[in-house]
């Protein structure tokens, strides 16, 4: 019976064992196919989402700024200088242990500029501060600051043509108490005549008078009067009200505030420090072109529109006169802007023009 009914089977081409093994191993790789197709879906779908994702991430900023640009503006302004505030805050903070440490003189040129300005920024810049952190107060305060930038805002927070701007009208009222401060010097010739060392006299008077024609005294000729600027009648102890307020104007200091004296004593100080620094550091050729414009500002010199070759020849013959000046002729370094500068074209087209 066995045997007819096998031969049946393999007569009709049929295995008996086929039901039992083929039918649930098809099954299970039909589950597996589904699984990976569902699985490769749902990946390629999550990549497709991430990479949008991350490019909306890219261009966000872009896209702020083209749906939002006086927002971004805004936000820009301030994000960056405030890192720029903080980054100098940081150097000033070690300006000051150096200087506890090893005195004042072991400071840099940039660390003598920072210990210069950052004192007044954060000054200006802490009603700023105080203000914000009231609620409700930065939708006012922000728009407010932006819109008088130049008064509620330091230079960490203005734009390159802003910077020019701002330093060009500081610089032209700086420039229009020149003339008097040349008047007040060459009222004092009438005192030079009562001075024994008749070549002093003779010199002194060719400079003012190269002033008063167009030109300026040479650096020779300058330091070889550097004595009338140690004793009467051009020290700072010597200079009368006038003489004193004039020279305050030209260095850009307030007049309203006591001890005059002793205040053009220390910026005249800081000015020889600077001095000595850039020398000490290589010289003025060692210095990048914001760094000469900021000093030949700082010194009462023009630099818009001044070549990178003008602004080191002047800044050269600054040292030369420089390196003449000590504690007790410092009142020479403090007129310097007027012996070197008073006649400069750049000065003369920003007061004129």
């Amino acid at each position: 019976m066995y045997k007819i009914i096998s031969r049946t089977f393999v007569r009709e081409g049929v295995n008996t064992f086929e039901p039992v093994k083929r039918i649930p191993m098809q099954r299970g790789f039909g589950k597996a196919a589904e699984s990976t197709e569902k699985s490769g879906k749902v990946a390629n779908l999550k990549r497709y989402w991430f990479g949008r994702y991350i490019n909306y991430i890219k261009n966000y900023e872009r896209t702020l700024e083209q749906k939002f640009p006086r927002t971004m503006q805004v936000y820009r302004v301030f994000s960056v200088g405030s890192r720029d505030v903080y980054t100098d805050l940081k150097r000033f903070v070690v300006a000051i242990k150096k200087q506890g440490s090893n005195g004042v003189d072991s400071l840099t040129r940039e660390e003598l500029q920072l210990m210069h300005t950052m004192p007044r920024d954060l000054r200006k810049l802490s009603p700023l501060f105080l203000l914000s952190a009231v609620p409700f107060t930065n939708y006012i305060i922000f728009p407010l600051a932006l819109y008088f930038p130049r008064y509620l805002l330091t230079s960490h927070y203005w734009t390159l043509q802003q910077k020019l701007e701002f330093m060009l009208s500081e610089h032209k009222a700086r420039l229009r108490h020149n003339r008097p401060l040349l008047r007040c010097m060459q009222a004092e010739l009438k005192s030079i005549k009562t001075i024994k060392d008749q070549a002093l006299r003779i010199k002194w008077r060719d400079a003012i008078a190269c002033l008063g024609s167009g030109t300026h005294p040479t650096t020779e000729n300058i330091i070889a009067c550097s004595k009338l600027f140690s004793g009467p009648p051009y020290s700072l102890s010597n200079l009368k009200r006038k003489h004193l307020k004039e020279l305050l104007a030209i260095h850009g200091m307030p007049l309203w505030r006591p001890f005059k004296r002793k205040r053009l004593t220390e910026r005249g100080m800081l000015i020889l420090r600077m001095d000595r620094a850039i020398v000490r550091e290589g010289g003025v050729k060692e210095m990048s072109n914001e760094a000469m414009r900021w000093a030949l500002s700082f010194r009462g010199l023009n630099p818009a529109n001044m070549s990178i070759e003008n602004m080191r020849s002047w800044l050269e013959q600054w040292l030369i006169v420089s390196a003449s000046v000590d504690q007790h002729n410092i009142s020479l370094l403090l007129h310097s802007p007027i012996l070197l500068a008073y006649n400069h074209s750049t000065n003369w087209i920003l007061i004129y023009n």
